[in-house]
């Protein structure tokens, strides 16, 4: 596979965020923080798909922004996923699922008042692509702002630590003959929604041990560029390139 061509792109979501309230402004009420959860979710997409087009030429949606949620054949018909890399020789190869918990629930101050939707909606993506093509490559990215770290109190873990073991038992598909309702590999992604730093973003891998309360250890996190390679990484490591002796590359 001949690599694309692509711009790089940075490891900050300033432009993601400015896409999403550019479309529907600073959300205040129920149905306008729905509106900003799809239109950051979609701009997301298209970050990582441009992040990955080098490896993954035909990866939607396309470089110019066609193809969102482009449906992928399951064991129940067609669904559509955020990131996909199909082609005509493997079918889904690599899919990215992409989350975000944007507002605290005005009940509990918190952030984890859908963690159990969003984990049954995960379960049934995995199990559906994964129960027609086991040796899919199924990657979750679950944003969250950074002051979920902060949360924390009376004993009770942080919002960001809630996350970490409510998805960590989603997680960790090593073979192609694990169960099928495991996504390859969750990351929490910490974002900063305002303020000076305002688009700076880290990832979590939620198979580390988060603090209960607090923000991470600097070491556990990595930046965008690095979750991206972690990706290509996984997939590598499910179709690992044939190569003959004295050869570096090898056409897929």
């Amino acid at each position: 596979m001949a690599p694309a061509k692509s711009r790089p792109v940075p490891d900050d979501i300033c432009a993601e965020l400015d896409l999403a309230e550019g479309k529907v402004g600073t959300p205040a009420e129920r149905a306008g923080k729905k509106n900003f959860a799809q239109a950051l979710s979609t701009a997301l997409a298209q970050k990582f798909a441009d992040a990955l087009r080098r490896r993954f030429p035909e990866i939607l949606p396309d470089a110019e922004g066609r193809q969102h949620e482009s449906r992928a054949r399951t064991s129940k018909g067609y669904k559509r996923l955020d990131v996909n890399y199909s082609t005509a020789k493997l079918g889904l190869a690599l899919g990215v699922s992409i989350k975000t918990l944007n507002f605290r629930d005005a009940g509990s101050d918190r952030y984890t008042k859908n963690y159990t939707r969003i984990d049954n909606e995960l379960r049934a993506e995995a199990d559906d692509y994964h129960e027609r093509q086991p040796y899919s490559v199924l990657v979750a990215v679950i944003f969250l702002p950074a002051d979920a770290c902060d949360d924390g109190r009376r004993g009770n873990p942080s919002s960001f630590g809630h996350a970490v073991k409510t998805f960590r038992f989603r997680a960790r598909r090593e073979r192609a003959s694990d169960s099928p309702s495991l996504f390859e590999a969750i990351y929490i992604g910490l974002y900063e929604p305002s303020g000076p730093n305002r688009g700076e973003v880290r990832f979590f891998n939620v198979e580390l041990a988060p603090p209960r309360t607090g923000r991470p250890d600097p070491s556990k996190l990595i930046s965008f560029s690095e979750l991206v390679r972690n990706i290509e990484q996984i997939y590598d490591r499910r179709n690992p390139p044939f190569r003959f002796e004295g050869e570096e590359t090898i056409e897929e």
